[in-house]
């Protein structure tokens, strides 16, 4: 748990794009992005104004915004199954502060899956090292569910995409 993220002010990492529009609430709390670190799929935000406390610290809710979809992304490309995988349980440790100006990035391991749930954990890693410890369960996708709006984020097809024009 000692690595650190070293971004230039202001910068985005090379490989970090943008997240594609049409998610709801991650339209509003953004710019989000994701990109590539080793065999991760990971997600990374600058922490901005709007993103802290009176303290010019990020908020915990936005950590735990980021942190759920870097957990729910994890599972997407450790199953390499499409559909969405609602949240059923994330507890959270915070760490160390993040501040306004600093690169964040989300990091997924899975832990362990049925037929029916996904067990994964994850840390959020700045220029000091982790500020965020997370444990989550998700629901595993099922094909044709009806239920869930799954059209506009199809997650192993988009990190399968990306994979293919990064390899080109």
């Amino acid at each position: 748990m000692d690595e650190q993220i070293i971004v230039a002010p202001g910068e985005v990492p090379a490989g970090f794009e943008i997240m594609p529009e049409g998610l709801g609430f991650t339209n509003h709390v953004g710019p989000v992005y994701w990109g590539e670190r080793g065999d991760q799929f990971v997600l990374g935000f600058r922490v901005l104004d709007k993103h802290s406390n009176p303290a010019q610290i990020c908020h915990g809710g936005m950590l735990m915004t980021v942190m759920d979809m870097g957990l729910g992304i994890g599972i997407a490309n450790f199953i390499d199954k499409a559909g969405f995988s609602p949240t059923m349980s994330l507890s959270v440790d915070f760490l160390a502060p993040a501040r306004v100006g600093d690169w964040i990035e989300s990091r997924a391991h899975f832990a362990h899956a049925t037929r029916s749930r996904c067990t994964v954990h994850g840390v959020m890693i700045g220029p000091d090292g982790p500020v965020l410890r997370a444990n989550g369960t998700f629901k595993m996708p099922r094909e044709n569910n009806t239920r869930f709006k799954t059209d506009t984020l199809m997650l192993p097809e988009l990190i399968r995409a990306r994979r293919a024009a990064r390899q080109s």
